[in-house]
């Protein structure tokens, strides 16, 4: 009984990790797509944190990605992206040079 369980916990933790590598993949891919759109030069995308928060009026679990960008091609800023799951819930570019 106890190896059971801890295969099905093996197996739950195994499932987490690919859901969160899917999604990490869905932000990375998110950024780029904004970042052409607004004209900017993509640098990168971290994942900084899950939160229960409130994003443009609305509760939930968000994960918050951090995207770093150029818009001159010297300095480097840096956008939040949140996610709820797979889908994006908001894209906030600060104030920044072209």
């Amino acid at each position: 009984m106890g190896s059971v369980f801890i295969l099905i916990l093996l197996m739950f933790v195994a499932y987490l990790f690919l859901l969160q590598r899917r999604q990490d993949e869905r932000a990375t891919g998110l950024a780029r797509q904004l970042c052409q759109q607004q004209q900017i030069q993509f640098l990168d995308c971290a994942r900084d944190s899950h939160r229960w928060t409130t994003v443009n009026g609305k509760k939930g679990f968000r994960t918050l990605y951090l995207v770093d960008f150029s818009g001159d091609g010297e300095s480097r800023y840096q956008a939040e992206l949140w996610l709820k799951g797979q889908k994006l819930a908001a894209f906030e570019l600060p104030a920044f040079k072209m």
